[in-house]
Formats: C-alpha cells, structure tokens, sequence
C-alpha cells in the first residue's frame, strides 16, 4: 500500500494537477489502487493511477536534496508507448 502523503506526486501542486486533469480526460479512478515501485532510500521511484478507460499515468521521480523532478508519462490501455505530459 502507498503512503501517498510522502510521494512527490501527490504531495506537490503541480503532480496533483496532473493526476486530476489525467483522470478526468480517461474518465476518472478505477477500482484498482495506485501502484508504486523501484524507492530506493526514497531518493527515487515511480508510481502508476489507473483510469476507467485503461490507461495508466505513470510518474518517475527522484529527489537530490530539497529538489525534486517529476516526469509524467500516459501509457494507453494497449500497453503501447506513451506520451510523455
């Protein structure tokens, strides 16, 4: 289970916008929960939200100090490449 509080995504203004935005253009939440992965000494990780349509929003972050950098990527429900947003 996530700590949602605690990952850059949600815990920045801008990742909540994003993930809200994303939803509403796919249709909003499924039931399946956000998936989180590969934290090492939470300096780095990525995380998925999964929307009604099937795609799947993927954010990679990393932070070094107080500096964080997201970057977002929506994967269609096919599994193809995605776009980076």
């Amino acid at each position: 289970m996530i700590d949602a509080p605690t990952l850059p995504e949600v815990s920045t203004s801008d990742g909540e916008m994003r993930i809200a935005e994303f939803l509403a253009r796919h249709g909003g939440p499924t039931a399946r929960r956000e998936r989180e992965g590969d934290m090492q000494h939470h300096t780095r990780g990525w995380s998925e939200v999964y929307a009604a349509d099937g795609y799947r929003l993927r954010c990679e972050w990393s932070k070094v100090g107080a500096r964080i950098e997201l970057s977002f990527v929506e994967i269609p429900a096919n599994g193809a490449s995605g776009a980076s947003v």
